[in-house]
């Protein structure tokens, strides 16, 4: 798959095909997941009514996970309020490379 992308008068450029396909992709996956999560709501409702906390197939396992609360730290707030606590305890670490796309 090499030459996807050309540069022409210094402004790169991606092919035509390459460019329908992945607009493509991105559409039928969005259309997916929102189909996905319809789903999943309304399996989670049923199993809320009747009480149901696990469902096994050979397929999959389905388990009700019930509302929790989550403590999370406000770094932005922190990094303001106190900035050397937030400099000792701030951790890098690496990412990987990606691409982003967004499909208008």
């Amino acid at each position: 798959m090499n030459n996807l992308i050309s540069i022409n008068n210094g402004i790169a450029e991606l092919d035509g095909e390459v460019i329908i396909k992945i607009a493509s992709f991105e559409k039928q996956a969005k259309l997916i997941k929102e189909q996905e999560e319809k789903l999943k709501a309304a399996i989670m409702a049923e199993m809320e009514a009747k009480g149901v906390i696990k469902l096994d197939s050979d397929v999959l396992s389905i388990t009700y996970v019930e509302a929790t609360t989550r403590e999370t730290l406000d770094s932005k707030t922190l990094k303001a309020e106190l900035p050397d606590i937030y400099d000792a305890y701030c951790k890098l670490s690496n990412v990987k490379p990606s691409i982003r796309i967004k499909v208008k």
